[in-house]
């Protein structure tokens, strides 16, 4: 690897750092709000009822409030310098050399040949799908006809009648 590809390497290696870092910031500054704030009233018809264990008092809560959300935004503008300093073209050749090409193109001709092998096995699967479909109807059909044809011409048995003696 040359030095471009290295320091190019270096800044996204930075960059994922730094996204992890304001991802960790934003996660602590949640649970801190979550678990330090103390309720507040906000309208007199209804009083707060309840207090949170071990609360901050106001104004130790709104320094650290202010706190976190200044190392939030401190480390938001230095993503945002890394990422503004990331190259917008990637380190190396920008063409494809002789044989890579041949290669690609190769591989371009294999990918269109199975997928057009691809969709005639899907066009003789839909139409094996649709016969089967239509035998299955039609088994239904005629099992449906002849059960009724043989229930209709069954005698049926009264249940009202006196059994027979044999």
């Amino acid at each position: 690897m040359d030095n471009a590809e290295l320091t190019h390497m270096d800044r996204l290696t930075q960059t994922q750092n730094s996204i992890d870092d304001l991802i960790r910031i934003m996660y602590s500054t949640l649970g801190y709000l979550s678990r330090k704030a103390s309720f507040k009233q906000i309208n007199p018809n209804f009083p707060v009822t309840q207090a949170i264990q071990g609360a901050d008092p106001e104004e130790v809560f709104e320094a650290n409030r202010k706190e976190l959300v200044h190392d939030f935004l401190l480390k938001a503008k230095q993503l945002e310098l890394l990422i503004s300093s990331l190259p917008s073209t990637p380190p190396g050749p920008t063409s494809v050399e002789g044989d890579d090409a041949d290669e690609f193109e190769d591989l371009e001709r294999e990918v269109r040949s199975v997928n057009g092998e691809y969709l005639e096995a899907l066009g003789e699967a839909e139409s094996l799908h649709a016969q089967l479909q239509a035998s299955l109807a039609g088994v239904l059909e005629t099992r449906s006809t002849s059960t009724a044809t043989t229930s209709s011409s069954a005698p049926t048995a009264d249940p009202t009648a006196a059994p027979v003696a044999s």
